[in-house]
């Protein structure tokens, strides 16, 4: 069902097209109305005036009947232009008869069903006979009464052929007209798909990109400045945000550094009270979490201004998957483990990293999964790189969770319940490192049964 207020069709392009083909498609068609029924009427007053000017002539006064059949011939001859190109049939009758009621001359094709009474000199009118509409005119010359008849079919046969090859004229003009405005309608988009390709190359560590407004339309202008205006805004906006993050998270470090050794050295010394023990193990811990907490957001800091540098080293990642399976076993020897690993698995990047993102996925496998369900591990070659599949068995992921999954400190309802360990920075810094690595971390299949993480790397030349 279509919303209310959106249009049927969505397409700008489409919609500018249909519209100005169908304007023009309705003024040609008017056009084509107008054109057939005056040629029509004309055609019409055409035939009535030779007809008149026939019956006007002085040849009708002629009392032999060796003249009758000329004059047929000639009548037939005269009207022949108005008959379709290659008719046999005679488009003249004609027909005299003297004061008597006998006939002096008849048309060999004058039909025998067409029954004509006498009329005043000069007056036409359109009778039925034999299947055909004649148009008859009438003239007296002395004793003798002259009719004289046109097949009007044949002319009107004649002029429906003309506007049909008139009217697929009109339509070959109309598919043209259609051609044309969707090429004008796709010009005319120019400028929106321009802005589009600027906007789609926009990056968060990137937002330098501009559009020139001299190089644009002057009905564009405006939407180009407002546009670069809106661009200007956001772009200080978000380095504000980044340097504030940034700043907050160098500046934690060096505090919560101290905390963190103050309280190991303060747990050493309390080994003889075992609360005191208790209650400093806890707020190291929490130290010990907020220090994590601090890095990752100073390493997502520097990827949002795009400074996060990565030493690009050769390495092979089955190694990595390796030891990762092996720390599986012992974090979580209840699990069933599937691995499929190639042989070698050659790309260029950071191995602590790399190993981070990879341990982010087997821990959130973990963590998330069904206790004492599979988790399997498997690479293979795709599209010119790497994919590592994380699966796990689990009870699925609301909908409403998935889109967010990759949002900084988003969690999960019953995840802030501290029951489930992290902060919900895991999954963005890792999706920030492996888009460092020119590679991608997504969801790549959600079921109610299980979840799998993809995370694909470029191969080493």
């Amino acid at each position: 069902m279509i919303p209310a207020g959106r249009p049927f069709i969505r397409s700008f392009r489409v919609r500018i097209a249909l519209i100005t083909t169908g304007l023009a498609i309705g003024v040609v068609a008017a056009l084509f109305v107008a054109s057939s029924w005056t040629v029509m009427q004309r055609r019409s007053s055409i035939l009535d005036r030779m007809m008149v000017a026939h019956l006007a002539g002085p040849g009708f006064g002629a009392t032999a009947h060796t003249v009758w059949p000329a004059i047929d011939a000639h009548l037939n001859a005269s009207f022949s232009g108005f008959a379709p190109v290659g008719s046999s049939e005679n488009f003249a009758i004609l027909r005299a008869v003297n004061g008597k009621g006998e006939k002096v001359y008849q048309s060999r094709n004058w039909p025998v069903s067409l029954l004509v009474p006498e009329a005043l000199d000069g007056e036409l009118r359109t009778y039925y006979g034999g299947g055909t509409q004649w148009r008859i005119g009438q003239t007296r010359r002395g004793d003798v009464l002259v009719q004289l008849g046109v097949n009007t079919s044949l002319s009107e046969a004649q002029l429906k052929a003309t506007i049909v090859r008139f009217g697929g004229a009109v339509v070959l003009l109309c598919l043209l007209v259609g051609l044309v405005a969707w090429y004008l309608a796709g010009r005319a988009m120019r400028p929106i798909e321009h802005l589009t390709g600027v906007m789609e190359r926009i990056r968060a560590s990137d937002m330098r990109q501009r559009v020139s407004a001299d190089d644009e339309a002057l009905e564009f202008e405006r939407l180009v400045t407002v546009f670069n205006d809106m661009l200007d805004r956001l772009e200080r906006s978000f380095l504000q945000s980044v340097r504030f993050s940034g700043d907050a998270a160098h500046e934690l470090r060096t505090p919560v550094a101290i905390l963190q050794g103050e309280l190991e050295r303060a747990f050493e010394r309390a080994a003889d009270n075992p609360e005191l023990e208790q209650a400093l193990a806890d707020m190291l811990d929490e130290v010990r979490r907020l220090d994590s907490i601090v890095r990752k957001l100073l390493m997502l800091s520097r990827a949002d201004a795009g400074q996060l540098q990565i030493p690009m080293q050769p390495l092979d990642l089955v190694p990595l998957l390796r030891e990762l399976a092996d720390d599986l076993d012992m974090m979580a020897p209840e699990r069933p483990l599937q691995l499929q690993l190639p042989p070698q698995m050659a790309t260029r990047g950071d191995a602590d990293l790399l190993r981070q993102v990879l341990q982010n996925m087997v821990s959130n496998a973990v963590k998330y999964g069904v206790p004492e369900g599979w988790i399997a591990i498997q690479a293979r070659r795709a599209a010119g790189g790497w994919q590592v599949d994380i699966a796990n068995q689990s009870a699925g992921i609301a909908f409403e969770h998935r889109e967010r999954l990759f949002d900084r400190f988003y969690r999960a309802d019953e995840a802030h319940n501290r029951r489930v360990a992290g902060v919900g920075l895991g999954l963005a810094l890792a999706r920030e490192i492996a888009r460092a690595h020119g590679g991608d971390l997504r969801l790549a299949e959600c079921t109610p049964s299980q979840v799998t993480f993809s995370l694909t790397l470029p191969a080493a030349q």
